[in-house]
């Protein structure tokens, strides 16, 4: 069956004429990712869509989908909608800032830690972005901020989130009246 993938990718990316350092490559992904044939397959579309059929680049969307745990079709139909999720989550987090040029790469890596490590929607980073408006010009790190610690608090729902607001701000409130006597 592998023999049969090569042949088909060889034949319809390099026109058989294949360079032979690609049958070790396509081996290695296989073995190292748990690539199906499927995949294979696509992993060549996706980077000969993109004129992008070079060894660094396959090697890097190979090692993003094997990080991802693609292994089948099926994985890689999860994985593609879970990228457009955040991709649109993105969109909707520059535009409720302003931010008509897009975000910057390490804005997005922001983004990324909080919806795929701490595992939040756009219903909990929304509540985040609203804590912004009343500091001028606040920054990403200042909503990471408070995405992490709500994070380590173990806050998972905005139910969650807006209690604890409200406990800190009758904490706060509390603190204010003491410090007036």
């Amino acid at each position: 069956q592998r023999i049969k993938l090569v042949e088909y990718l060889n034949n319809k990316y390099f026109q058989g004429i294949m360079g032979p350092t690609w049958y070790t490559d396509i081996d290695t992904w296989m073995d190292k990712y748990g690539f199906d044939e499927q995949v294979m397959i696509n992993l060549f579309d996706y980077c000969y869509s993109k004129s992008a059929l070079h060894k660094n680049y396959v090697q890097v969307v190979a090692e993003s989908w094997g990080l991802n745990k693609v292994k089948n079709l099926d994985d890689l139909e999860n994985y593609y909608r879970e990228q457009e999720k955040l991709m649109k989550m993105k969109k909707d987090i520059a535009k409720k800032l302003g931010r008509r040029s897009g975000l910057t790469q390490y804005e997005e890596a922001y983004i990324e830690t909080w919806v795929n490590e701490y595992k939040y929607d756009m219903s909990i980073i929304e509540i985040a972005l609203k804590q912004t408006t009343s500091r001028a010009n606040a920054s990403f790190e200042y909503i990471n901020n408070i995405i992490k610690d709500w994070n380590e608090r173990n806050l998972r729902t905005p139910a969650q989130v807006s209690q604890f607001l409200e406990e800190r701000k009758q904490k706060n409130k509390k603190t204010k009246e003491i410090n007036k006597q």
